[in-house]
Protein backbone atom coordinates (compact mmCIF):
# COMPACT_ATOMS: atom_id res chain seq x y z
CA UNK A 1 0.00 0.00 0.00
CA UNK A 2 1.72 3.29 -1.11
CA UNK A 3 1.67 6.61 0.77
CA UNK A 4 -0.78 8.89 -1.04
CA UNK A 5 -1.21 12.64 0.28
CA UNK A 6 -4.28 14.11 0.52
CA UNK A 7 -5.04 16.79 -2.32
CA UNK A 8 -7.97 19.36 -2.15
CA UNK A 9 -8.72 21.44 -4.85
CA UNK A 10 -9.10 24.93 -3.67
CA UNK A 11 -12.56 26.36 -3.98
CA UNK A 12 -13.85 28.00 -6.95
CA UNK A 13 -14.81 31.71 -6.08
CA UNK A 14 -18.13 32.31 -7.49
CA UNK A 15 -19.72 35.58 -8.12
CA UNK A 16 -23.23 36.18 -6.41
CA UNK A 17 -25.28 38.83 -7.29
CA UNK A 18 -26.61 41.13 -4.17
CA UNK A 19 -30.69 41.27 -4.04
CA UNK A 20 -32.37 44.28 -3.14
CA UNK A 21 -33.30 43.50 0.21
CA UNK A 22 -36.53 42.52 1.56
CA UNK A 23 -38.77 45.52 2.72
CA UNK A 24 -39.85 43.87 5.54
CA UNK A 25 -36.94 45.46 7.66
CA UNK A 26 -37.78 48.52 6.91
CA UNK A 27 -39.66 50.25 10.07
CA UNK A 28 -42.94 51.97 8.32
CA UNK A 29 -43.25 48.58 5.69
CA UNK A 30 -42.81 46.31 8.69
CA UNK A 31 -45.49 47.75 10.90
CA UNK A 32 -47.78 47.99 7.36
CA UNK A 33 -47.11 43.91 6.68
CA UNK A 34 -47.30 43.42 10.44
CA UNK A 35 -51.26 44.53 10.63
CA UNK A 36 -51.91 43.05 6.78
CA UNK A 37 -50.61 39.45 8.20
CA UNK A 38 -52.44 40.26 11.15
CA UNK A 39 -55.67 40.51 9.15
CA UNK A 40 -55.27 37.64 7.18
CA UNK A 41 -54.31 35.13 10.07
CA UNK A 42 -57.36 36.88 12.55
CA UNK A 43 -59.68 34.06 13.05
CA UNK A 44 -64.01 34.47 12.97
CA UNK A 45 -65.12 34.26 16.57
CA UNK A 46 -68.46 35.43 17.77
CA UNK A 47 -69.18 38.83 19.07
CA UNK A 48 -68.21 40.14 22.26
CA UNK A 49 -64.92 37.65 22.02
CA UNK A 50 -61.10 39.02 21.44
CA UNK A 51 -59.40 36.84 19.33
CA UNK A 52 -55.81 35.48 20.30
CA UNK A 53 -53.62 37.15 16.78
CA UNK A 54 -49.83 35.96 16.45
CA UNK A 55 -48.50 39.04 14.16
CA UNK A 56 -44.76 39.10 13.69
CA UNK A 57 -42.65 42.04 14.10
CA UNK A 58 -40.47 44.29 12.25
CA UNK A 59 -38.04 41.57 9.98
CA UNK A 60 -39.75 38.52 11.40
CA UNK A 61 -40.93 37.18 7.75
CA UNK A 62 -37.12 36.76 7.10
CA UNK A 63 -35.23 35.76 9.96
CA UNK A 64 -33.78 32.12 10.28
CA UNK A 65 -35.74 29.48 11.84
CA UNK A 66 -32.56 27.73 12.05
CA UNK A 67 -29.74 29.07 14.32
CA UNK A 68 -26.52 27.69 14.25
CA UNK A 69 -24.21 28.67 17.44
CA UNK A 70 -20.44 27.73 17.93
CA UNK A 71 -19.62 26.23 20.91
CA UNK A 72 -16.81 28.29 22.43
CA UNK A 73 -15.49 25.66 24.83
CA UNK A 74 -15.28 22.56 22.12
CA UNK A 75 -14.03 25.06 19.88
CA UNK A 76 -11.24 26.50 21.71
CA UNK A 77 -10.32 22.54 22.37
CA UNK A 78 -10.60 20.87 18.70
CA UNK A 79 -8.42 24.43 17.85
CA UNK A 80 -5.15 23.23 20.34
CA UNK A 81 -5.20 19.90 19.32
CA UNK A 82 -5.35 20.73 15.67
CA UNK A 83 -2.37 23.15 16.31
CA UNK A 84 -0.50 20.32 18.14
CA UNK A 85 -0.99 17.63 15.39
CA UNK A 86 -0.42 19.69 12.26
CA UNK A 87 -2.78 19.35 9.12
CA UNK A 88 -3.69 15.63 8.36
CA UNK A 89 -2.04 15.78 4.83
CA UNK A 90 -2.05 11.91 4.73
CA UNK A 91 -3.81 9.05 5.34
CA UNK A 92 -1.33 8.18 8.00
CA UNK A 93 -1.52 10.81 9.77
CA UNK A 94 -5.47 10.75 9.75
CA UNK A 95 -5.31 7.20 11.08
CA UNK A 96 -3.40 8.00 14.42
CA UNK A 97 -5.97 10.54 15.21
CA UNK A 98 -8.72 8.44 14.49
CA UNK A 99 -7.50 5.37 16.18
CA UNK A 100 -6.79 7.83 19.54
CA UNK A 101 -10.11 8.62 19.55
CA UNK A 102 -12.16 5.47 18.82
CA UNK A 103 -9.37 2.61 18.70
CA UNK A 104 -10.39 1.15 22.07
CA UNK A 105 -14.25 1.03 21.47
CA UNK A 106 -16.04 -2.40 21.95
CA UNK A 107 -18.58 -1.52 19.29
CA UNK A 108 -18.28 -0.18 15.62
CA UNK A 109 -18.74 3.63 15.63
CA UNK A 110 -19.22 5.62 12.50
CA UNK A 111 -18.38 9.27 12.37
CA UNK A 112 -15.98 11.76 10.55
CA UNK A 113 -13.18 14.39 10.67
CA UNK A 114 -13.73 17.52 9.16
CA UNK A 115 -11.05 19.40 7.78
CA UNK A 116 -10.51 23.21 7.45
CA UNK A 117 -8.89 24.83 3.78
CA UNK A 118 -5.19 24.57 5.44
CA UNK A 119 -6.02 20.49 5.98
CA UNK A 120 -6.33 21.16 9.62
CA UNK A 121 -8.98 19.45 11.64
CA UNK A 122 -11.95 21.61 12.87
CA UNK A 123 -13.34 18.32 14.63
CA UNK A 124 -14.24 14.88 15.54
CA UNK A 125 -17.79 14.05 15.18
CA UNK A 126 -19.61 10.71 15.91
CA UNK A 127 -22.58 9.90 13.95
CA UNK A 128 -23.40 6.31 14.39
CA UNK A 129 -22.70 4.33 17.17
CA UNK A 130 -23.68 0.41 16.79
CA UNK A 131 -23.22 -2.87 17.60
CA UNK A 132 -19.50 -5.24 18.30
CA UNK A 133 -19.82 -6.27 14.00
CA UNK A 134 -21.84 -3.46 12.49
CA UNK A 135 -23.13 0.19 13.02
CA UNK A 136 -25.48 2.03 10.70
CA UNK A 137 -23.48 4.95 8.81
CA UNK A 138 -26.86 7.48 8.83
CA UNK A 139 -26.11 10.03 5.15
CA UNK A 140 -27.90 13.23 6.85
CA UNK A 141 -26.63 13.32 9.96
CA UNK A 142 -22.68 13.29 9.05
CA UNK A 143 -23.66 15.39 5.91
CA UNK A 144 -25.06 17.54 8.51
CA UNK A 145 -22.25 17.73 10.61
CA UNK A 146 -20.13 18.74 7.87
CA UNK A 147 -21.98 21.42 6.66
CA UNK A 148 -22.59 22.89 10.44
CA UNK A 149 -18.73 22.66 10.69
CA UNK A 150 -18.51 24.61 7.47
CA UNK A 151 -16.03 21.67 6.19
CA UNK A 152 -13.61 22.16 3.15
CA UNK A 153 -12.81 18.73 3.69
CA UNK A 154 -14.36 15.22 5.39
CA UNK A 155 -12.66 11.85 5.94
CA UNK A 156 -14.68 9.20 6.84
CA UNK A 157 -13.86 6.79 9.85
CA UNK A 158 -15.57 3.88 11.75
CA UNK A 159 -13.74 0.99 13.88
CA UNK A 160 -13.98 -2.76 13.72
CA UNK A 161 -13.43 -3.83 17.38
CA UNK A 162 -12.66 -7.29 16.20
CA UNK A 163 -8.68 -7.28 16.73
CA UNK A 164 -7.82 -8.46 13.50
CA UNK A 165 -6.11 -6.33 11.09
CA UNK A 166 -8.40 -3.82 9.04
CA UNK A 167 -10.14 -4.94 6.01
CA UNK A 168 -13.49 -3.28 4.28
CA UNK A 169 -16.67 -5.45 3.93
CA UNK A 170 -18.97 -5.71 1.07
CA UNK A 171 -21.08 -3.65 3.57
CA UNK A 172 -18.20 -0.73 3.60
CA UNK A 173 -17.54 -0.23 0.14
CA UNK A 174 -20.90 0.17 -0.68
CA UNK A 175 -21.16 2.80 2.01
CA UNK A 176 -18.44 4.34 0.83
CA UNK A 177 -19.43 4.50 -2.89
CA UNK A 178 -22.79 5.57 -1.38
CA UNK A 179 -21.10 8.84 0.15
CA UNK A 180 -19.16 9.66 -3.01
CA UNK A 181 -22.00 9.67 -4.94
CA UNK A 182 -23.76 12.19 -2.82
CA UNK A 183 -20.82 14.30 -2.12
CA UNK A 184 -20.15 14.32 -6.04
CA UNK A 185 -23.90 15.17 -6.07
CA UNK A 186 -23.61 18.60 -3.68
CA UNK A 187 -20.06 19.60 -5.14
CA UNK A 188 -22.29 20.17 -8.31
CA UNK A 189 -25.26 22.06 -6.62
CA UNK A 190 -22.21 24.83 -5.19
CA UNK A 191 -21.86 23.06 -1.42
CA UNK A 192 -18.38 21.95 -2.15
CA UNK A 193 -16.82 19.54 0.62
CA UNK A 194 -14.11 17.10 -1.05
CA UNK A 195 -14.70 13.65 0.59
CA UNK A 196 -11.00 12.82 1.23
CA UNK A 197 -10.83 9.02 2.29
CA UNK A 198 -12.69 6.00 4.18
CA UNK A 199 -10.71 4.89 7.15
CA UNK A 200 -11.20 1.32 9.02
CA UNK A 201 -9.17 1.22 12.37
CA UNK A 202 -9.22 -2.25 13.63
CA UNK A 203 -6.10 -4.73 15.05
CA UNK A 204 -5.58 -4.08 18.84
CA UNK A 205 -4.45 -1.67 21.19
CA UNK A 206 -0.85 -3.38 21.25
CA UNK A 207 -0.93 -3.97 16.97
CA UNK A 208 -3.02 -1.27 15.35
CA UNK A 209 -4.65 -1.30 12.17
CA UNK A 210 -6.19 0.80 9.99
CA UNK A 211 -7.88 0.83 6.10
CA UNK A 212 -7.45 3.99 3.77
CA UNK A 213 -10.15 3.45 0.58
CA UNK A 214 -7.62 6.06 -0.68
CA UNK A 215 -4.31 4.07 -0.44
CA UNK A 216 -6.10 1.22 -1.51
CA UNK A 217 -7.55 2.92 -5.19
CA UNK A 218 -11.36 2.44 -3.96
CA UNK A 219 -11.95 6.56 -3.69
Amino acid sequence: MSARPYIVAPRMVRAVQSKKPCECHLPKQAKLRAREVAEKVRPKTPEGIDPIVLAGGPGSKCRPFLVVQKDAERFAACNALADEIGPLDTPKKAAQLIMEAIGDEVNEVFGGVSLDLHMRMKSVFETGRGEPTSVMAPMVPTLQAALIDGAHAIILFHCHPSGVEAQPSEADIETTEAFVEVFDTLNESGLEICLLDHIIAGGSVKDPSFYSFLEDGRL
